[in-house]
């Protein structure tokens, strides 16, 4: 890895742990505070502590980086600032977070607990684990509640960084491998690159090994009550007949950040899972994901990459917030350029609110030949950056 790139990463791993620590170090009231500041009715302080955190630490950092969350939406942007189309290496730096992912399930699981009581007392019980796997479904190590932060340099996203606050676990995805460590009680500040390519796990993906009964079984988001559009969006995307979601789904409402994670060697290999798919959600849901498969590598084939992914898109495309769920190409953040694919920045920064652009994305084993096929059937394009 470059030197820019390795202290890129080292910086967003200590802003992600710093409000992993703070945040367990807080009451249970700290959590469930409703903060009126951010002008969201659902915003808590499990949403905007981490934010501040990990926002707070970034810029001190590097005040020249933009960073894009889905409270603030961005910060970091210049007023009257132009851009270049096209071209990548003069793109500004943008870290992208997620600081608090699945706090719907968080808040649920924190209000059975007394107001006062401390957050690591929680956590640290050896029932935590598996009262959240009995309400939430399993592996904690893929459904507990994550802090995410990835970081897209000219155009190109370098690493993903998702801190689990049930497991207490760390995943990285950088050029140096990717990696999953148990965080120590204390000591945050000891935890770098060097640290966790020294003590972490690799993090594989093993691919579905011609099991074509598990190649269309599925992990996406089809909405909690309220939230209409996700269940449309994936119906009208023509993946599974709406009749046979009991049949494939095999999990609805899962986290954004760490649904890559059903992919890997985490997802237990009784319950395989044959592809992923952001559903029309933000951006911050599925950047993370972006890293692991850039850097995951066949096991049978080490020329061949673990993962692939195609970009969806529709004839006639839903709207959330007056944004498209589903993009075709021309309209897409994933442009051309010198017959490579990039994350257009410069277009993503334009929007007013950069957090709440949206994509419709398949992620799945390398050898699943059966979204291979459904995807270049229906003309999708693969998504190799």
């Amino acid at each position: 890895m470059q030197g820019v790139a390795i202290a890129h990463l080292n910086a967003a791993v200590s802003a992600a742990l710093k409000a992993y620590y703070d945040f367990r170090h807080s009451t249970v009231e700290d959590a469930l505070r409703p903060i009126s500041a951010y002008g969201k009715g659902d915003t808590l302080g499990m949403d905007s502590g981490p934010e501040i955190t990990i926002c707070g630490e970034l810029s001190r950092y590097d005040e020249g980086a933009v960073i894009v969350t889905e409270e603030i939406g961005s910060r970091g942007m210049r007023i009257g600032e132009t851009f270049r189309p096209n071209e990548p290496e003069t793109f500004r730096t943008v870290f992208i977070s997620d600081p608090t992912d699945r706090s719907n399930q968080l808040k649920a699981f924190l209000s059975g607990f007394p107001r006062e009581k401390r957050i690591r007392d929680i956590l640290g019980d050896s029932t935590a684990l598996s009262l959240w796997e009995e309400k939430f479904a399993g592996p904690a190590s893929i459904t507990g509640a994550t802090s995410a932060i990835s970081c897209i340099r000219r155009g190109t996203p370098i690493f993903s960084v998702i801190v689990n606050y049930l497991t207490q676990e760390l995943a990285v995805a950088c050029a140096a491998g990717n990696k999953i460590l148990k965080l120590p009680d204390d000591r945050p500040e000891l935890i770098d690159l060097r640290y966790i390519c020294t003590n972490g796990s690799p993090i594989t993906f093993p691919g579905i090994d011609g099991d074509t009964a598990s190649m269309r079984r599925c992990v996406t988001f089809l909405g909690d009550a309220g939230k209409i559009g996700y269940l449309e969006n994936f119906r009208d995307s023509g993946w599974i007949d709406e009749k046979d979601i009991p049949t494939f789904i095999h999990y609805d409402k899962p986290g954004g950040p760490s649904r890559i994670l059903y992919l890997s060697s985490i997802q237990p290999r009784s319950k395989p899972v044959g592809f992923i798919l952001a559903n029309g959600e933000k951006i911050s849901e599925w950047i993370h994901w972006l890293p692991f498969i850039q850097f995951a590598r066949s096991q049978t084939d080490e020329s061949q990459p673990a993962l692939i992914m195609y970009e969806v898109f529709q004839e006639r495309p839903w709207t959330k917030e007056g944004v498209l769920m589903s993009t075709h190409p021309d309209y897409s953040i994933f442009r051309e350029y010198q017959s490579k694919l990039y994350l257009d920045t410069s277009w993503l920064l334009r929007m007013s609110n950069p957090s709440r652009l949206r994509s419709t994305l398949i992620v799945a084993p390398y050898d699943n030949r059966w979204a291979v096929r459904a995807s270049s059937q229906s003309g999708y394009r693969p998504i190799r950056l």
